[in-house]
């Protein structure tokens, strides 16, 4: 069984989170200045999809076609993407 402490390291080195069936939150970059987190659905998961900050579904990109633009609209600091989510359950929730 694991410590209080244990946990607490397990969680931090945790970078995904199952949200609502297939829908995650996934860590997708670690930096000095923070982590960036995407709400992913892999429905299907030969075209996962990533929520964008207009509440909307898009294709998640390979990494070399991701611009500046792509990444400000779904790339979120944690608590910003599960206040997202939980708004996008409330208001908008749709298949993707």
């Amino acid at each position: 069984m694991l410590s209080d402490q244990d946990k607490i390291k397990w969680f931090d080195c945790a970078v995904k989170f199952q949200l609502d069936g297939l829908v995650f939150l996934t860590m997708k970059s670690r930096k000095s200045d923070g982590s960036k987190w995407a709400i992913e659905d892999w429905t299907n998961s030969s075209k996962i999809k990533v929520l964008n900050s207009n509440m909307e579904w898009e294709d998640e990109l390979p990494k070399a076609k991701r611009d500046e633009a792509f990444l400000i609209r779904t790339r979120f600091d944690f608590d910003s993407a599960i206040a997202m989510y939980e708004q996008y359950k409330m208001f908008a929730m749709e298949p993707a």
